[in-house]
């Protein structure tokens, strides 16, 4: 009953997200999309045009994914509540074991996070020293970030309108400054990857990533066939259709190839992502994908830079179980300020990210999962990860200058204004 139920709930999410997303759009021609900006290197030289972020990101709706390093939000805990969300940790993460240990040489966590946001909701990004950043966003805030991810330390490609493509290594850029797309901006890195992936589950529509990586209609397919090694471009496939050892590919041409040997078509590949503008992202492993089929895409789902708004900070109403009700700016699980963040959860495998300008409530509903509601009504019930599970760190309420911290376990509900 369970399954059936969560089939039923995938099917209506990834549709209605899909609607959600066409209806609340904004039309702004073919080059909306598009990662566009100035590069300042160390040497004060400037280079202004179409961004790729190493051979990945390349529009507004792609993450950004680094590392806080330090959790400042502690400060407005008690000793013993900090030794509480200590306990907690480890009682919850650790063997019987482990715990004797922790508890023998003081066990204290630092509760630091990872950072996701859409290159849209970015302001600039300054390199500080090697992997130290800081990212400012389009109200002037701003986190100091450290490492993380790929994103940070990468080459990125610049196609500066007059000099054509460059790629600036890390340790030579300074800052990168972000700026609306031109309307009449022809991309020089391909077209978007869009279309439906079919899990055995659900549909989902939008704009694709294959294997995490390849988005854009010049990227390749790799693969092996009888008669040897096969670069296919991806603006020239139809569909990719798993297979027991490797993929099924058919062209738009109508020629089709049996391919294997590389993790782009065999259980290798890193998964599939499915980008739905304004409503976050699905990613979906090997194992739950069964098919993909590229289309054209609609013309009313382009956003555009100056469409993105997430640096609003997080208000809200939070319930707790003995009943009280405490609004005002919050802290979510002691980290996530601003709408432009990302809740993370998962349904039977497939990993949801959902900036939480998208959501209207979160319900915990048992020790590893919470119901979330968006703001379109649709609502998920998601499982695993820490944003909705007892491993949440809790909220802190900011009403005027009073701060009040309720732990995970003491929330009955949050209602986003």
């Amino acid at each position: 009953m369970q399954t059936k139920l969560l089939t039923v709930l995938f099917l209506a999410v990834s549709n209605a997200l899909l609607l959600s997303s066409i209806e609340f759009s904004f039309s702004k021609g073919p080059s909306s999309q598009f990662i566009y900006g100035k590069i300042i290197t160390h040497g004060d030289e400037v280079y202004q045009g179409q961004i790729r972020w190493g051979t990945e990101e390349a529009f507004w709706f792609d993450f950004f994914n680094s590392t806080k390093p330090e959790n400042e939000n502690l400060k407005w805990l008690s000793k013993d509540e900090v030794s509480d969300l200590n306990d907690k940790d480890y009682e919850s993460n650790n063997s019987s074991w482990s715990k004797m240990w922790n508890k023998r040489w003081h066990y204290s966590s630092d509760h630091t996070h990872i950072f996701a946001c859409q290159f849209g909701d970015i302001k600039s990004i300054d390199i500080k020293r090697k992997e130290k950043i800081r990212v400012t966003f389009k109200n002037g805030d701003h986190y100091d970030l450290e490492g993380g991810s790929n994103d940070v330390g990468a080459k990125v490609q610049v196609y500066d309108e007059e000099l054509g493509k460059i790629k600036l290594g890390w340790n030579k850029i300074k800052r990168v400054e972000f700026m609306e797309t031109p309307s009449n901006l022809e991309s020089r890195f391909g077209d978007p990857l869009y279309g439906t992936v079919k899990t055995y589950n659900a549909t989902f529509e939008g704009f694709l990533q294959w294997d995490h990586d390849e988005r854009l209609s010049y990227d390749e397919l790799n693969g092996h066939t009888d008669d040897g090694e096969m670069d296919i471009e991806f603006g020239k496939i139809q569909s990719i259709k798993k297979t027991f050892r490797g993929s099924d590919v058919t062209l738009k041409s109508g020629r089709s190839f049996k391919l294997d040997g590389t993790n782009d078509v065999n259980d290798e590949n890193r998964g599939i992502i499915v980008n739905m503008p304004n409503y976050g992202r699905v990613d979906i492993p090997w194992d739950e994908f069964e098919e993909i089929t590229f289309t054209e895409i609609p013309s009313n789902i382009e956003l555009g830079y100056n469409d993105y708004n997430g640096s609003k900070v997080l208000n809200a109403s939070v319930q707790t179980i003995s009943g009280d009700t405490h609004t005002g700016q919050i802290i979510f699980d002691l980290d996530e300020q601003y709408e432009l963040e990302i809740l993370d959860g998962m349904i039977d495998d497939i990993e949801y990210f959902i900036p939480f300008g998208a959501i209207k409530s979160i319900t915990p509903k048992n020790r590893n999962e919470s119901l979330v509601v968006l703001t379109n009504g649709e609502q998920m019930l998601f499982e695993d990860k820490v944003d909705v599970s007892e491993s949440n760190d809790g909220i802190i309420v900011i009403d005027n200058s009073k701060k009040e911290y309720i732990p995970w376990s003491k929330v009955e509900k949050i209602t986003f204004e």
